[in-house]
């Protein structure tokens, strides 16, 4: 049986993207002159510290934390580079963005469910945790999926889209060719593996099961199997206790994905299919770029 590949992780940011092993970060931005400017930092996944930090869910929740700062921190960085230096947001400006992105996250995910599922169940008379999540389900499904389809038809994000697209086709190249010899620790050579996944990676598909499309979509649907057990009567209540639930939902989303991703069968592919039809809206197929070795890169 073939040797698996180590699992690696990425991110699309403003023209570029980030790739993401168990100890480092890579961030290769597209700069205004056409040159590939490229970032590597030490970023270890918080499951590396043994213990309690690679227990089920537990370790799930701490990465999708400690993903979520690594990924706005390479977004601004991605800005930094691709942008003119004049045009460069400041530091208070990303960091009101990024708020500003949480509030309106937590309002149409966690705050517009609740109060619009509990006016329609009042309209129908209705009540019951399982009427009253199972309703929530469906409008927080329907919300991602909206908004989703809204975001990715925006011109600014096609691009985006397509680094994302490319994402995805070079960790299938890594995992499908890992077995090649040139990429044996004992034969590393850099420009050939980048040769080599770079020449292999149009041959594989944009969407993977590990995306973090796949991993909103399981966040839906984990949270209607914790919130259906915690589903106060009163609507302020509810929210606040589906805000101190989210550590376990995204915790045990990521088990789901992971475990999703490497099991075949009918019901693992049923729980991929959804996830995978949505990276159809946020993948697109890469445009073409004569590679370059970047001509500036540093380490930190």
């Amino acid at each position: 049986m073939a040797e698996r590949a180590p699992s690696y992780g990425g991110q699309a940011v403003i023209e570029g993207v980030v790739m993401r092993g168990t100890r480092f970060a890579a961030l290769s931005v597209r700069a205004p002159d056409g040159e590939i400017v490229t970032l590597v930092k030490k970023a270890e996944m918080p499951s590396a510290r043994g213990g309690i930090f690679r227990w089920p869910v537990i370790r799930g929740a701490l990465s999708f934390l400690d993903s979520l700062s690594l990924g706005i921190g390479m977004l601004i960085k991605s800005a930094e580079i691709s942008t003119p230096d004049e045009e460069v947001p400041s530091k208070a400006s990303v960091n009101l963005a990024v708020t500003v992105g949480a509030l309106i996250a937590v309002g149409l995910f966690i705050a517009v469910p609740a109060y619009v599922a509990q006016f329609v169940l009042n309209a129908l008379s209705l009540s019951g945790r399982i009427y009253t999540s199972l309703l929530e389900l469906m409008l927080r499904m329907g919300i991602l999926v909206g908004y989703i389809s809204l975001v990715s038809r925006m011109k600014d994000i096609q691009r985006v889209l397509q680094y994302h697209g490319a994402e995805h086709q070079v960790i299938w190249a890594w995992e499908e060719h890992y077995s090649d010899p040139k990429l044996s620790r004992e034969n590393w050579d850099r420009d050939g593996v980048v040769s080599l996944l770079s020449s292999r990676a149009s041959e594989h598909s944009r969407l993977h099961p590990r995306c973090g499309t796949s991993f909103l979509f399981l966040v839906a649907l984990c949270s209607w199997f914790v919130f259906i057990f915690v589903s106060p009567a009163n609507v302020i209540d509810r929210i606040m206790f589906r805000l101190l639930l989210m550590p376990l939902v995204a915790g045990l989303s990521y088990e789901v994905l992971k475990a999703s991703a490497f099991h075949e069968g009918a019901v693992w592919k049923m729980i991929r299919a959804p996830g995978i039809a949505l990276q159809k809206l946020t993948t697109r197929t890469r445009t073409h770029h004569s590679w370059k070795w970047p001509h500036r890169a540093w380490q930190c």
